[in-house]
């Protein structure tokens, strides 16, 4: 019984793995014809399967010329046609499957090409989805662009180049796209040029970043392409530091003391007993820092309302310090720390544009998170 329902299941996942989704429209008569064709294949010389073909064909055959859109009166007019062409589809792969098997066609010389038939009823399709789509634009507004451009779509691929159908899919998908302008970035009373930076990367980095998501009908754009465009916005994104502080350096220095008890010899008695020497030393300790901060925010708008459909701040600090030391006395009481600090001593400070850099970085990727799990455009 194990090894009789591991046949069964191999089986039908090898008939998933062919399954043509034209196959769903198959009839009992299309079964019957393409099994035929079947038995042909393997033996051209089958009489009984040569003298059932011509009957099973015409039966299916006659089924379905007699199809008409009625059948399908509970889709729209396109779905309509387009399942249609799929049940004249199925004759379609009847028709090469015959013509490509010699005893098959000896048996039925004279097939229906249904290819006609399936050009004309994608036609209609086209013409219904075409017709839909230009009602839908009609309107002038987003929410039905978007619909009217889905029309277009289906249109075109029922028809491939019907009408002018890509020009309006085209004009369709303006109209739907919610275009959303990135301002430029206000660096804290400095322009970006202060802090060290060639150009705003952030503002072009947003707008690269938010255009590679899977936003279906929103399109982001700098300033400038926005004018150039001549693109009126429907969202705008405002990026401004309300502050950026990078502290001067600052040092100050103190002393530690060490000293330390080592074994510099041993008595003669019996047994010997450890010597030991008290050595001292000084250590002259520098150390350097600075502190910085910044806030990032970040208001996301409607054009016409001017409300806010979001709004947040992004904080970030970054501090550095490092210490420096020399000593006095006997180095044999120094600590590993100690000695760490005397070998520090050619460590320099970031520069500005360093900790700006990084500074920006960090809060702008806090908030390219934040929209991206936040915002909905």
């Amino acid at each position: 019984m194990q090894h009789r329902l591991l046949f069964v299941i191999l089986i039908l996942l090898l008939s998933c793995g062919t399954y043509n989704p034209v196959q769903r429209n198959y009839t009992f008569e299309d079964k019957q014809v393409f099994d035929l064709i079947e038995r042909l294949k393997k033996d051209p010389a089958d009489k009984e399967a040569a003298t059932q073909l011509p009957v099973a064909y015409k039966q299916a055959a006659d089924k379905r010329k007699s199809v008409t859109e009625s059948k399908y009166y509970n889709l729209s007019g396109g779905d309509r046609y387009i399942e249609l062409s799929k049940e004249f589809t199925v004759m379609q792969q009847m028709y090469e499957a015959i013509v490509s098997t010699p005893a098959a066609y000896k048996a039925v010389p004279q097939p229906w090409n249904p290819s006609n038939a399936i050009q004309n009823a994608k036609e209609k399709a086209a013409a219904e989805y075409y017709s839909m789509g230009m009602k839908y634009l009609d309107y002038n507004t987003r929410p039905y662009a978007q619909k009217a451009y889905d029309y277009f779509a289906k249109a075109d691929e029922a028809y491939p180049g019907y009408k002018d159908v890509n020009e309006l899919m085209n004009e369709a998908r303006n109209l739907a796209i919610l275009k959303v302008v990135v301002t430029p970035v206000n660096y804290y009373r400095n322009n970006f040029s202060y802090w060290g930076f060639q150009n705003d990367w952030l503002q072009d980095q947003l707008v690269r970043d938010l255009n590679q998501r899977s936003f279906r009908d929103v399109k982001f754009y700098t300033d400038w392409q926005a004018n150039s465009q001549k693109i009126q916005p429907d969202k705008i994104v405002d990026v401004n530091f309300t502050n950026i502080y990078i502290s001067q350096l600052f040092s100050n220095t103190y002393t530690i003391n060490r000293s330390k008890q080592i074994q510099t010899g041993s008595t003669k008695s019996n047994p010997p007993q450890p010597i030991y020497t008290t050595v001292t030393a000084t250590v002259y300790v520098t150390r350097r820092y600075l502190q910085s901060n910044t806030n990032l925010q970040c208001r996301i708008y409607d054009v016409q309302s001017n409300g806010n459909m979001f709004f947040d701040n992004f904080p970030n600090n970054y501090n550095w310090q490092e210490e420096t030391a020399r000593y006095r006395g006997d180095s044999r009481a120094l600590t590993p720390q100690d000695w760490a600090m005397i070998n520090n001593s050619n460590i320099n400070p970031p520069g500005r544009s360093m900790i700006a850099d990084r500074l920006l970085r960090n809060a702008y990727n806090m908030l390219i998170n934040r929209i991206n799990d936040k915002v909905r455009f």
